[in-house]
């Protein structure tokens, strides 16, 4: 089941660089787990990623697993959520 998790994000993910014009890609945002810092989190905006792979977004010499995406969001508006 998380498999499809995974893949729910990836789709929001590809949809929105896709389809948004690049100018507005920074009101796109993943919230993520910062794994430097125990249960911290962290926004990074959708205008970061260079790379988009089924299980990896890449943000240049960063790499962030997609199954520590925890939400994503447009202007502060949840498009979707990790469920628990």
């Amino acid at each position: 089941m998380r498999a499809i998790k995974r893949l729910e994000n990836y789709e929001l993910i590809k949809k929105i660089i896709h389809t948004v014009p690049a100018e507005e890609l920074g009101n796109y945002v993943m919230v993520v787990l910062d794994r430097k810092a125990s249960n911290s989190l962290k926004e990074i905006r959708l205008s970061e990623v260079t790379r988009l792979m089924k299980d990896r977004v890449v943000l240049g010499d960063t790499i962030i697993p997609l199954h520590r995406i925890v939400e994503i969001r447009k202007s502060g508006e949840v498009l979707w959520r990790r469920s628990a």
